[in-house]
């Protein structure tokens, strides 16, 4: 498995560097504050990838903690009512185990 995500990573870095080799072209990049003029296309590319990865690493991020917070909230909860349980079960057995010495004499 592990041979099969190097080879496949190394198959994706070579399809986005075949991709950048092939976008030389020169835009001109509009934002709301600023304005760039002739930067290279694979350089926006590069750029605009590296945002995105961010953004997916910080959902994913989120996503990863509150799930590990709420199993850790259903972990407590469940050794609580296991503790529960076998309490009431150990009650039951004492309590009849005590009628019947009572109810002997």
């Amino acid at each position: 498995m592990r041979l099969f995500k190097v080879i496949s990573g190394v198959i994706v870095i070579i399809g986005i560097l075949l991709v950048l080799i092939q976008n030389t072209e020169k835009v001109n990049i509009n934002l709301i504050f600023s304005q760039y003029e002739n930067v290279p296309l694979a350089i926006v590319i590069v750029l605009v990838m590296g945002i995105g990865i961010l953004f997916g690493f910080a959902i994913a991020l989120s996503s990863i903690v509150s799930n590990k917070a709420e199993s850790r909230i259903y972990k407590s909860e469940n050794k609580r009512l296991t503790d529960e349980l076998n309490s009431l079960r150990n009650v039951a057995i004492d309590e009849g185990i005590y009628e019947v010495i009572e109810g002997d004499e």
